[in-house]
């Protein structure tokens, strides 16, 4: 599989789409932001200028650069203090070192979800799938990947343990939009860990979480 050109190597033209507008202008433009990016509008590398987002959604530079802080919070983003911001573009030689280490990390926060999972947080993660299954929307279904195994690992009692997890997982979360939009096959993949994962915490098998935990963090890696 390619791996993304990263920012020095590509130079991409801006397409900024329009949401409908919530209750703040803050809100509106991340939230523009946001499905422009996961949908593949936004390529890794984008370079996405303060004076552009202000003047497409017809709002000061100030929630405009609040919405790029707020997407560099979700690793969406690489801020620019003076100018705006970039998109975040990774490697797939970078996100299979992310992998790696993820594949250490997960298997101790599978362990404990398992044995600190609570129906509350069982059917939670059920509602985040059935959500998933339910929209044709690319970026609901991206976003809904990430809550679903952040849901998950709110049983688990290692909360440092999370937030490593957590960061990884923003740092390559462009990298895995771009690669399951481009390969049906892999999301239909994923779709279906997913639901052995629930099922896996729900007959309380920690060996076979684990191990579909392993072979789903690859996904974004198969050739």
């Amino acid at each position: 599989m390619d791996a993304i050109e990263t920012p020095e190597a590509v130079s991409p033209t801006t397409v900024l789409r329009r949401t409908a507008r919530p209750r703040t202008a803050t809100a509106f433009v991340s939230d523009s932001l946001r499905q422009s990016i996961l949908n593949g509008d936004l390529v890794g590398g984008t370079r996405l200028s303060l004076a552009e987002i202000a003047s497409t959604y017809d709002v000061s530079t100030t929630p405009a650069r609040e919405a790029l802080r707020e997407l560099s919070f979700e690793g969406l983003v690489k801020i620019d203090s003076y100018r705006g911001g970039v998109v975040t573009a990774v490697t797939k030689a970078e996100v299979e070192e992310i992998v790696r280490i993820r594949q250490v990390l997960e298997p101790m926060a599978a362990r404990e979800a398992v044995e600190g999972m609570t129906p509350e947080i069982l059917d939670d993660a059920r509602v985040i799938l059935d959500e998933m299954a339910a929209s044709d929307s690319w970026d609901v279904w991206v976003q809904g990947n990430r809550a679903f195994h952040r849901k998950i690992y709110d049983a688990s009692s290692s909360r440092r343990l999370v937030s490593l997890i957590k960061s990884l997982q923003d740092t390559q979360v462009v990298f895995v939009s771009a690669t399951l939009r481009k390969s049906p096959m892999l999301k239909e993949t994923a779709t279906r860990d997913h639901n052995d994962m629930i099922a896996a915490i729900v007959a309380g098998d920690v060996d076979r979480l684990i191990e579909i935990t392993l072979q789903h963090l690859t996904i974004p890696i198969r050739d």
